[in-house]
């Protein structure tokens, strides 16, 4: 019952509370700004419920100032059943039931499902875990800001009480005793409830209490509504241009925020278009409660059956045995109905609250709103259904690197919706509306008969589930190799692993020494430096070499940073297929191909010599599926939970706002554990399966590979010694850095490839093997082993500190330590060395080579790390102070010389 009313009531609410918390974080990169943001816009969305409070408090507060006189009388007269049978007497003249008197407690009732929503929602919000604000060290905890003996002093809430107590004076003044015992008890109730909350969570509160006394203020002013458009105009344009100013979103979706921003400078418009619609067209609607209701509910059922069962069924029947087993969650009709109550509480139950709440102008706006979004849903849904191809069980799209639509087909969707708005409009006219109702009852009894289909298949597949289950057959799809390596030719392997730390090397390796055998061979450059600390400007040089340094790419003026980048991930696969001796190439995950961020493959087109993948999140499902038994995480099914709805309001928005629904398959979820593990696990579950993506049937004499991971770019603890991700972590490690979460990705990942070249040697396939394993760049934290002066406090080098690794062919013995002075941009050298006699960049005619490097390396510090940060198409916004020359010995801050540029 509990689960019923949490779904019913509670969770849509908490899904406004994680958009805004997301949108904001997104927007601004800081959590006191995401609060502000969660606060702010709930306190709005509340505003015209609170209002409708209001008045229906002073209505009671004004019946009960009527009736007083007469009231004492007769307390002061009679007693017992006599004084109630002529109260009781009373009232009926009146028209007033006692029971009318909670119409005085309404605001107090629209409080609770909002704090409700909010304390369920913040005080478990993962993304406020570790991150810090003003005075307060974690969000995630109770602030503490200091103690007296052995108790902990909370400031915001004493803080959040205080404003509270002042707004309730201001709001209360001249009214009864028993309200302000309300108000003021009400604030007492509070702060005893969140005194040991997360900081977030009172943060949030104490917000909502500072825009109620700023609202309690704007009640007192002659001209609120005008003056609180005024500001909100203000705040409006001052965000939009903050927002193309500081580049925080791509241009396309920066655009697109604004539009939607813009909205308010229309708001009087609006109003007058409203008036006018209510008093012309819908006219007829507005005076006929029974028509208005029809429409509503006729729209909110639909609405509901389509968001919460129709997609749902369509999308579990596709693939059912794909949902059945989750995490101990046998049927997978669990999910549809879920999905059902998540999509009833937001259309049925707090459509027909606010719904009611109002008189009938208010009514026939909601009920045409309604109306025109199922019918939009409907097309949406069906017509413009979209080509996104695979969906991964977690609901990530695996073969399109966005889910954008072109602009003609932007604007034919905008014009189709334009037409349903219009025939809506002509139809109220008309006063055809009844049949209107009796199209969408005929639709909604479509939906169902249709689900109905879509649940037999369901029940059809769990059936088959069930009897695999029993005869004990696996459901895992199979992998099929994609390195075809060669047993008799030369393979050239490189594996380019995103953020891999050179720091970590050296302790893994002795605390895990089977690794020295494994990695036998192999020589660590441990002075090795990157030209950048982000992987848009770090990576090029690490595909492309020396060219496509951040220097060398802005000296190319004439040229596009999307085509130089291009340029530098075709470079190598070209060098091998066309000058190269029988080579075959094989690339994945190429990073940043056509400034995309999931890879465009399509940049390999024109080469069909060239083979290209994507991996990252695709076999992230599988490794679940496979893993239940030594890592039940319950991510894949808690993700469902949620997601399965987004999804749903993915597929019935309209084309231009579906990149935002979608929000690159993280539907604005603000669960960072899930969000880690899955994040982890798109990169790690290919290294784990390296020997199932290779055989040995090359149908080359030689082979090249390129393997992008990004494993090691995110945090997460692992069970040591062997570093595979579990539920419980109980053995962290003995190496120096055992509680640091980016050792653990970088250990796991690094283990991996050593059961990986453990299965090269079993194969025969390890002497005749070139690797190089490289990073574009390392991190920001300090590295210990030298001396960290001034300097080395703004440049590094541990963020300029990457990963290289060189194994030649027959290469043996211990791991070698080199000093020697190297650049991720020396990767393509060690690659070609030896086996293509003066190898030249098929774009521009030169040499690949080294030679570059003789007066050390000119690294950039710009933190550009998403294409939309850079003003232009053609050269990175560096500044002039960005650039410091290094050469020689990188731990030496004298070795690093700023240089303007």
């Amino acid at each position: 019952m509990g689960s019923v009313f949490y779904s019913l009531v509670i969770y849509p609410l908490t899904q406004i509370i994680e958009l805004v918390f997301s949108f904001c974080s997104k927007l601004f990169d800081n959590t006191g700004f995401a609060i502000l943001g969660v606060s702010f816009a709930v306190s709005l969305l509340t505003l015209p419920l609170y209002i409708v409070a209001e008045h229906w408090q002073q209505v009671e507060r004004d019946k009960q100032k009527a009736m007083k006189g007469e009231v004492d009388k007769i307390k002061a007269v009679f007693k017992g059943n006599e004084q109630y049978m002529i109260l009781s007497t009373y009232y009926r003249q009146q028209h007033y039931h006692p029971i009318m008197s909670l119409r005085s407690a309404f605001g107090l009732l629209i409080q609770i499902p909002f704090f409700t929503a909010a304390y369920t929602c913040l005080s478990n919000m993962t993304a406020l875990n570790g991150q810090s604000l003003l005075f307060i060290r974690d969000m995630g905890a109770p602030d503490s800001l200091f103690t007296i003996g052995a108790f902990h002093v909370n400031i915001l809430p004493i803080l959040m009480t205080l404003i509270n107590m002042i707004s309730g004076t201001i709001y209360t003044k001249g009214l009864p005793l028993r309200d302000k015992i309300q108000t003021y008890g009400l604030a007492l109730v509070f702060v005893v409830i969140l005194y040991d909350s997360p900081a977030g969570l009172v943060a949030y509160w104490t917000l909502n209490n500072l825009f109620s006394l700023v609202k309690n203020i704007f009640y007192k002013l002659k001209h609120p509504v005008w003056t609180l458009y005024a500001i909100a105009c203000a705040g409006v344009t001052a965000l939009i241009i903050w927002m193309f100013a500081g580049h925080v979103l791509a241009v396309k979706r920066a655009l697109l925020v604004a539009a939607m921003f813009a909205l308010v400078y229309f708001a009087p418009l609006f109003v007058k278009v409203s008036n006018y619609l209510i008093d012309k067209p819908f006219a007829h609607l507005k005076d006929n409660f029974k028509m208005r209701l029809g429409l509503f509910a006729a729209s909110a059922i639909g609405l509901t059956l389509l968001v919460g069962l129709l997609l749902p069924t369509l999308l579990i029947s596709s693939s059912p045995e794909e949902f059945c087993g989750i995490d101990g969650i046998a049927s997978p009709l669990f999910y549809v109905g879920n999905t059902l109550s998540q999509s009833a509480g937001i259309f049925i139950i707090w459509c027909s609250l606010i719904f009611f709440l109002f008189h009938e102008r208010m009514q026939t706006l909601i009920a045409f709103a309604l109306s025109f979004l199922f019918g939009a849903s409907l097309i949406n849904s069906f017509v413009f259904m979209g080509d996104y191809g695979t969906l991964s069980k977690l609901l990530k799209f695996t073969e399109v690197s966005t889910v954008d639509s072109s602009s003609g087909m932007i604007i034919i969707n905008l014009l189709s919706m334009l037409i349903i708005a219009a025939a809506l409009i002509v139809i109220y006219k008309f006063k055809v509306t009844k049949f209107l109702n009796y199209f969408f009852v005929i639709i909604s009894a479509s939906l169902i008969f249709v689900s109905i289909t879509n649940i037999s298949k369901i029940n059809k597949g769990y059936e088959s589930y069930q009897e695999k289950i029993a005869k004990n057959v696996s459901m895992v799809k199979e992998i099929k190799p994609i390195f075809h390596l060669s047993k008799t030719g030369n393979n050239v392997f490189y594996l380019y692993i995103d953020r891999a730390q050179a720091r970590y090397i050296e302790p893994l390796f002795e605390e895990c020494p089977e690794l020295y055998e494994q990695f036998s061979g192999f020589t660590f450059y441990e002075n090795t430096v990157s030209f950048n600390g982000h992987t848009l400007l770090g990576s090029p040089p690490c595909f492309g070499g020396y060219e496509y340094t951040p220097e060398a790419i802005n000296e190319k003026k004439s040229e596009k940073l999307k085509d130089k980048t291009n340029e530098a991930l075709l470079l190598l696969p070209r060098i091998f297929t066309e000058q190269g001796d029988d080579y075959s190439a094989t690339v994945t995950d190429p990073s940043w191909a056509n400034y995309s961020w999931i890879p465009d493959l399509s940049i390999y087109d024109k080469y069909p010599e060239i083979e290209s993948h994507h991996t990252d999140a695709i076999y992230t499902d599988l490794w679940y599926k496979e893993h239940q038994d030594t890592a039940n995480l319950n991510v894949v099914s808690s993700t469902l939970k949620r997601n399965i709805l987004w999804y749903g309001f993915f597929r019935v928005s309209p084309l231009v706002l579906r990149p935002a629904f979608y929000n690159d398959g993280e539907y604005w979820s603000t669960n960072k554990s899930n969000a880690d593990y899955n994040d982890y696990l798109d990169g790690y579950s290919v290294l784990e399966y390296l020997p199932r993506f290779t055989d040995f049937d090359s149908k080359t004499k030689n082979t090249y590979v390129n393997l992008v991971n990004n494993a090691t770019h995110d945090n997460l603890f692992l069970q040591a010694p062997d570093y595979k991700p579990a539920t419980t972590i109980t053995n962290f490690g003995t190496s120096e850095y055992a509680h640091n979460g980016d050792y653990h990705s970088f250990a796991g990942s690094i283990k991996r490839i050593g059961e990986w070249l453990e299965y090269l040697k079993a194969n025969d396939c390890y002497d005749n093997t070139r690797i190089v394993i490289v990073a574009d760049h390392g991190a920001t934290s300090k590295e210990v082993g030298y001396e960290w002066d001034s300097k080395f406090e703004k440049i590094g080098p541990g963020h300029y500190h990457p990963l290289l690794m060189y194994k030649d062919f027959n290469s043996k013995g211990k791991l070698i330590v080199n000093e020697d002075f190297m650049t991720n941009a020396d990767g393509p050298s060690l690659l070609l060395k030896g086996l293509i006699d003066e190898p030249k960049n098929p774009f521009t005619g030169k040499i690949v080579d080294s030679s570059a490097k003789e007066d050390g390396a000119l690294v950039c510090l710009s933190d550009i790390f998403m294409p939309y940060h850079n003003s232009g198409e053609y050269v990175h916004d560096t500044k002039k102070t960005d650039w410091y020359r290094v050469k020689d010995n990188i731990f030496n801050s004298n070795n690093w010389t700023q240089e303007e540029h």
